[in-house]
């Protein structure tokens, strides 16, 4: 990590430090290691609300397009309404956490935790009531991206593109209990559509969720660290890749100015590295130089689990 990226100790940069420290400390165990699919560690949800029910993402020869999906209306009315894209960390959480448990127990049918609250808890997100309180904002995220369509675009033989038509949720129940303790409304599985399962376990990404969860309130944090994690180890040591602030601003911005971005980026790159210590990276004039790193999950590991 470079010594040059700005790095002030804030009460919150102490407490990356001390999650730093601790993973350091600690040796990684299986349950520390979780999975994304690689597309959607290149290609991202929305940071903020993008007030649409379209958005795509693309990141050199892989894509993403959602397309929100519809709900009953809960007022009891037989019309079905569009709920909203997914957007900030908590969406990205959730689908880590269903890629991690798909892939550890080899099933498209994942089971999940008791209660909402116990599943906010596994990721590491507070658990508060009311109008304004964190259970509300997780449950409105859960809904949207269970009814999100999802469509993966990738390269396909002789020089096409693969578009798979991969929504991650085949059904779900999207009404929660007033209270999240309760248990009775509160699905014990959920189940992923076959193609979504399939491709994912030909392109799932490994990595360190402990070292997620100290950068659980910042997604573009979350976005940079998912990202490292799956293309520094693919470098060619003698080959650094450049990637300009137009690069970096089409990969991790949007909804910003070209200006405010390269403020925030330099931050949640700060942050990003905290929680992934081992990557080589160098600020530059242009944007940031990467070069080849080993990933945070040693492949042998990987090999055991």
């Amino acid at each position: 990590m470079s010594d040059s990226l700005p790095l002030s100790l804030r009460p919150v940069d102490r407490k990356r430090l001390d999650s730093l420290h601790h993973r350091t400390e600690t040796p990684l165990e299986s349950a520390d290691i979780w999975f994304l699919h690689s597309v959607l560690c290149q290609c991202f949800l929305p940071y903020k609300d993008p007030k649409t029910d379209r958005w795509q993402r693309t990141n050199g020869d892989f894509s993403v397009s959602l397309i929100a999906g519809d709900i009953k209306d809960p007022r009891g009315s037989t019309s079905l309404h569009s709920v909203g894209l997914p957007y900030g960390p908590k969406p990205r959480l959730f689908q880590s956490y269903i890629c991690m448990k798909a892939i550890k127990h080899q099933s498209p049918v994942v089971p999940v935790e008791r209660s909402m609250s116990d599943m906010m808890h596994v990721l590491g997100l507070a658990v508060t009531g009311g109008k304004y309180g964190t259970i509300r904002m997780f449950k409105e995220q859960i809904i949207r991206f269970a009814a999100c369509h999802f469509t993966i675009v990738g390269p396909g033989p002789k020089g096409s593109y693969r578009h798979v038509k991969a929504p991650p949720i085949k059904q779900f129940d999207v009404w929660f209990p007033s209270i999240p303790q309760q248990d009775t409304l509160w699905p014990s599985e959920i189940v992923l559509t076959t193609d979504y399962y399939n491709s994912l376990k030909d392109h799932a990404v490994p990595f360190d969720f402990r070292a997620l969860k100290a950068i659980q309130q910042k997604p573009r944090a979350q976005d940079i660290y998912l990202w490292m994690t799956q293309r520094l180890c693919r470098l060619d040591a003698t080959k650094p890749l450049l990637l300009r602030w137009q690069e970096l601003y089409e990969m991790f911005g949007g909804q910003t100015t070209m200006k405010d971005f390269k403020y925030k980026f330099t931050q949640d790159m700060a942050a990003a590295l905290l929680s992934y210590p081992g990557a080589h990276i160098e600020s530059h004039n242009d944007g940031y130089v990467f070069r080849a790193s080993p990933p945070p999950v040693p492949r042998l590991q990987i090999a055991v689990l």
